[in-house]
């Protein structure tokens, strides 16, 4: 049976705790099932921050935690679903692989994903007026797509399904579900409207080393001067070179880092006192910690926060 490669660039932006390496990756793609769909059973999900030119729908069955969407952050659980476009930066990190005595049920990472190449799809789609509903989908998510639970429901039979079809049969079952998709209404968009990551192969080794000096020292203060001095750049050179390959600026994203790892705190941390947690989490005054985690989660205080997640994980 003939078969034709489609490959993948994984280039490596934040690492969050884990290894910094940069993959290329080769995904097969028989030529009759010109699709992939992958289950995936692991105690950590250990791919890298990552693009490539395939879409991708994700379905999480089992692990909490963070995932980075473009520029967008925000918390996962099982039943979280997404489609991310093609070249669309995404990754999730899951809480932790040794649950805590109040995380038991987080010793596995479980997901499924549908990739596909979007040549194809608009090769086959583009003069076929019946099927504008799926440009249009695969258009919305070039910023990254996350359905409500009851769409995740929905679909979910339907993405379990496709692996045990073969020939004629799974193409239907991954057409089902795609337009279960297009029908769906209860959506969100990810990623800024202007978001358009610009990275290149020879970006992975700086920005690497960029973040991994955060990894390490986000705790304590890190000064424009101090990170623009191990890019070996000037300020204004840093921070155009850091704004255009990441769409944020350096602060952002540093309190953006430092906020998701007071949430992970706040959520598995019960007995450490909020101005404790702020001091771990990087931030000297407990008036900037609650200034900046506010403006990171829709006006909440850390404290309405682990209410609300409290009632939502009860």
């Amino acid at each position: 049976m003939a078969g034709f490669i489609l490959c993948q660039l994984f280039l490596t932006l934040t690492e969050f705790n884990y290894e910094m390496k940069a993959s290329f990756y080769k995904i097969l793609f028989d030529e009759e099932t010109p699709f992939r769909c992958t289950y995936i059973d692991q105690a950590d999900f250990d791919m890298p921050w990552h693009f490539h030119p395939e879409l991708e729908l994700t379905l999480i069955l089992e692990s909490e935690g963070v995932r980075y969407i473009g520029d967008h952050t925000s918390r996962y659980k099982a039943g979280d679903l997404v489609l991310i476009g093609s070249n669309l930066p995404h990754r999730w990190v899951n809480d932790s692989s040794k649950p805590s005595l109040e995380h038991k049920d987080l010793d596995r990472s479980i997901r499924i994903t549908l990739q596909f190449p979007p040549d194809l799809m608009l090769t086959m789609f583009k003069k076929a007026q019946e099927l504008q509903p799926l440009l249009q989908l695969f258009e919305l998510a070039e910023r990254g797509i996350t359905f409500s639970p009851k769409t995740s429901a929905k679909i979910k039979p339907l993405f379990l399904d496709i692996n045990d079809k073969n020939g004629l049969r799974k193409w239907i079952s991954v057409f089902n579900l795609l337009f279960e998709l297009t029908e769906a209404k209860d959506f969100k968009l990810l990623a800024s409207p202007g978001y358009l990551p610009q990275l290149t192969s020879k970006d992975h080794g700086l920005l690497n080393k960029i973040f991994s000096y955060i990894e390490t020292n986000f705790k304590d203060k890190i000064t424009l001067q101090e990170i623009a001095d191990i890019a070996c750049l000037t300020r204004p050179s840093f921070c155009r070179l850091f704004k255009q390959k990441t769409g944020k600026t350096f602060f952002d994203f540093l309190n953006e880092y430092r906020i998701n790892y007071a949430k992970r705190l706040l959520l598995e941390t019960k007995r450490e006192s909020i101005n404790t947690i702020a001091l771990h989490a990087g931030f000297p005054t407990i008036q900037h910690f609650n200034k900046k985690f506010k403006a990171l989660n829709n006006g909440l205080t850390p404290r309405q926060f682990l209410k609300v997640n409290t009632q939502v994980n009860k």
